[in-house]
């Protein structure tokens, strides 16, 4: 009866220095609507989502569903993003939807569809500094035959500015995304002077050590190399997330600075997608 009550306290105990000891700041799923707030440090958090709200229907339409667009924006309040990086959507018309269900918070942008049918959008939050609505600046950037969207902006007068670029590689043709990526990191670092830059989207590497063949990369070395050139000026934020489409497979990524920004959370949103989805969001939360 005696060692069963000291294991018992030795338990409760754990228990207790446990929970004492978790870090108070520990994200929880969802993110509820938090908003941004400085930490005791001074530092600025920063929440980036990227998502392909594209479908795996084959036989009718792969890209972004308007039904779907209201579960999007939904998705995006409740986890109280800064800026969005979206893929696959049909165009200038389905962005205005969009924005719509998003109850104005949010100014958007979508780019051109190049030699394809789907396009690429980025959204920001309005921010505002003593009743003045910052200012958000919305980019085209031509790589290839591919165009991916961009927008400069500030989530505070005096804090840097802030370049995000959402981008979609090629499916298919390896040798397509090396050129896509090396173009798009060009355009990044020509853009990016002293502020933070970040690169978020769908890139579609092969670069798994579990999966080496598959159907969806013809040159695998392609594609470490591509990830690699990103690596050698980005960092890599979402590296512990895990998988981010329903193929088990980790091809949407959000790439930022190396250095001056703390990583305080990276989620996969797995509970997310809805109807016939092949992507889950990705969410990170930076300080810097």
């Amino acid at each position: 009866m005696f060692l069963k009550s000291l294991l018992g306290g030795l338990f409760m105990t754990s228990l207790l220095v446990a929970f004492v000891l978790a870090p108070l700041s520990r994200s929880e799923p969802g993110g509820g609507n938090r908003g941004n707030t400085n930490s005791d440090q001074g530092g600025k958090q920063f929440r980036l989502m990227t998502w392909n709200i594209g479908n795996a229907d084959l036989e009718t339409e792969t890209r972004a569903h308007d039904d779907d667009l209201e579960a999007v924006a939904r998705v995006i309040m409740d986890n109280d993003a800064d800026a969005v990086a979206l893929q696959e959507l049909t165009g200038e018309d389905q962005l205005k939807l969009l924005l719509r269900h998003l109850e104005k918070r949010y100014r958007g942008y979508v780019c051109r569809p190049g030699k394809g049918d789907r396009v690429e959008a980025v959204l920001v939050k309005d921010q505002t500094d003593k009743n003045k609505k910052l200012d958000v600046r919305f980019y085209e950037v031509s790589a290839g035959d591919r165009n991916a969207a961009a927008a400069t902006f500030r989530v505070q007068k005096d804090r840097p500015e802030i370049v995000l670029v959402s981008a979609h590689a090629d499916a298919f043709n390896a040798s397509r995304r090396r050129s896509f990526t090396e173009q798009v990191v060009d355009w990044t670092r020509a853009r990016g002077g002293n502020g933070f830059v970040f690169i978020a989207g769908d890139f579609n590497f092969e670069v798994s050590v579990r999966n080496r063949t598959n159907l969806f990369t013809d040159d695998a070395k392609h594609d470490s190399e591509s990830f690699a050139y990103l690596l050698k000026y980005f960092r890599d934020f979402g590296s512990g997330a895990g998988e981010t489409s329903i193929n088990n497979r980790r091809i949407d990524y959000i790439l930022g600075p190396l250095k001056t920004v703390t990583l305080n959370r990276a989620e996969v949103l797995r509970g997310a997608a809805v109807g016939r989805m092949d992507h889950w969001p990705l969410l990170v939360e930076v300080e810097f």
